[in-house]
């Protein structure tokens, strides 16, 4: 399997714990992906002239992700802080994201033809910055493989749905994080597509829709839930890659919520040696 994830990659900042880690959604689903076994994984994104830019390079390296497509760009890294309450839950104080350059970063010809060249390409719908993650490689290019979004938060949307149920009959999985209403609503609709959906509930669980057909998953009991950063890229890292080598759904499933289990145990969206100081 050959995979490419493509968006943001950034630092993440725990001033409580006085803690820093390689994170970002885009490089959450890339590692967990490799660890789960996918033999090709590779990052399209950009990074800035900085240590942290540095520091996210070495780390990919270590984790044998292809970073050939990495960019560089003069500046600052990406940065995001985030707070953690007593419940493990994970919240992002207002200014505390620091884009940086990645609203700017526009895939070239050159990274396109390479995107072409892999199996499954991943990428993520953010408000801020849709045209590089999403709509370039999601709906416009001529891809013979298989396509993966990560839309967020379905509330975040609010009546702007329309853009998300437009793509049920372009993209093969496309993950979503709601409640039981939104659940509802799309399995009213899924008939219309052919994309599998998956719904992901936090604490609650997961469900995936696929063709007027519901699996439900329950999360996998955590004793001592530390921190719940990166817990949904690793549900969705794991379920992609069980489900495009098995085809079973509900193996999927169980993949992705043991997968984000063993995130909710520890700081950080995925288990790092050479985590420093803020």
């Amino acid at each position: 399997m050959k995979l490419v994830s493509i968006g943001e990659m950034t630092i993440d900042y725990y001033f409580d714990q006085r803690l820093s880690f390689v994170g970002g959604i885009s490089l959450n689903f890339a590692v967990h992906a490799k660890r789960c076994g996918a033999e090709n994984v590779a990052l399209v994104s950009c990074a800035g002239s900085d240590e942290a830019g540095s520091r996210i390079r070495r780390h990919l390296t270590n984790e044998g992700i292809d970073v050939s497509h990495v960019s560089g760009r003069p500046g600052k890294t990406a940065t995001c802080d985030i707070i953690v309450n007593n419940n493990a839950e994970r919240s992002f104080p207002e200014g505390g994201y620091r884009p940086h350059g990645l609203p700017d970063f526009k895939l070239t010809d050159r990274a396109l033809a390479f995107i072409k060249q892999h199996d499954v390409v991943v990428s993520m719908f953010d408000q801020s910055q849709p045209e590089a993650f999403f709509n370039q490689v999601s709906t416009k290019i001529n891809f013979s493989g298989l396509r993966v979004v990560d839309f967020g938060n379905w509330n975040d949307y609010r009546e702007g749905h329309d853009m998300i149920l437009a793509c049920l009959d372009k993209l093969d999985i496309i993950f979503v994080s709601g409640n039981r209403g939104t659940v509802d609503f799309l399995h009213t609709i899924s008939d219309e597509g052919t994309g599998l959906i998956v719904v992901t509930l936090g604490a609650l669980g997961s469900i995936a829709i696929y063709q007027g057909k519901l699996w439900v998953q329950k999360a996998m009991p955590v004793a001592r839930p530390v921190d719940s950063t990166g817990c949904g890229d690793a549900f969705q890292s794991a379920f992609t890659v069980a489900y495009l080598r098995t085809g079973n759904i509900k193996k999927a499933l169980r993949q992705g919520a043991k997968q984000a289990a063993l995130v909710l145990q520890h700081y950080g969206a995925f288990s790092q040696t050479g985590h420093s100081n803020p």
